[in-house]
């Protein structure tokens, strides 16, 4: 059985969706399961744990509209170059790799001409194609041994340019399987996984450490 999970990562703060709230600084545990299964602090998982168990992990862009912002395109063809080599220094035990548009990919990448709200389309997903769109969306499917199995990632076409950067940091780490965010003034500037905050160019300390106890070395 393939089961999956959706995170939104939106344009507005009022509109729900899968974060925990909390003041001040976390432990690292308390972090790393905040993120990883969405429990509070001193709380049981709310999620499974779900990890990429492959040599490689692959991931590249489906073919990108014509209409999409060249600008745009272009940054977020650097950004998922720069997101991976972040990734895989902070996880000794996962090697994320970029392969050509006609090569497999476990991880798609789809560049969309929509807006914020307007539906996704063309994933060739059910459970994400028809979905109203923030500024992108991740979405994850793993098998019954927790295996992740694939993800697909949306960006929405009205994403201001200097935000392309932490949001394919914070989409291409959460499809890592750490899928939920934190509402905490404390980590705005300290971490990808910031609920109001799409400023952070890099990987956070706890980030890292995150990664780190999600893919151990082998």
């Amino acid at each position: 059985m393939i089961r999956f999970l959706a995170a939104s990562l939106l344009a507005t703060p009022f509109v729900a969706q899968e974060y925990i709230v909390m003041q001040g600084p976390l432990s690292d545990r308390d972090f790393y399961h905040l993120v990883a299964c969405a429990a509070a602090p001193g709380a049981d998982c709310v999620d499974e744990i779900v990890t990429w168990d492959q040599p490689v992990v692959r991931v590249t862009f489906a073919p990108i509209p014509i209409a999409y912002p060249t600008e745009k395109a272009r940054e977020l063809h650097r950004a998922l170059d720069t997101s991976i080599r972040q990734i895989n220094s902070a996880a000794p035990g996962l090697n994320v790799q970029r392969v050509s548009k006609s090569a497999p990919a476990d991880i798609m990448l789809f560049l969309q001409t929509i807006r914020t709200g307007d539906a996704i389309y063309g994933t060739g997903l059910s459970d994400m194609d028809g979905v109203p769109i923030g500024a992108a969306q991740v979405q994850i499917f793993w098998d019954d041994n927790l295996h992740l199995t694939e993800a697909a990632i949306v960006f929405a076409s009205d994403i201001p340019v200097p935000q392309l950067g932490p949001i394919m940091l914070e989409e291409l780490t959460q499809a890592m399987g750490l899928m939920t965010d934190i509402r905490n003034p404390y980590y705005e500037t300290r971490s990808v996984f910031s609920e109001d905050s799409n400023t952070v160019q890099k990987l956070g300390v706890q980030d890292r450490m995150a990664l780190r106890r999600h893919y151990p070395a082998r």
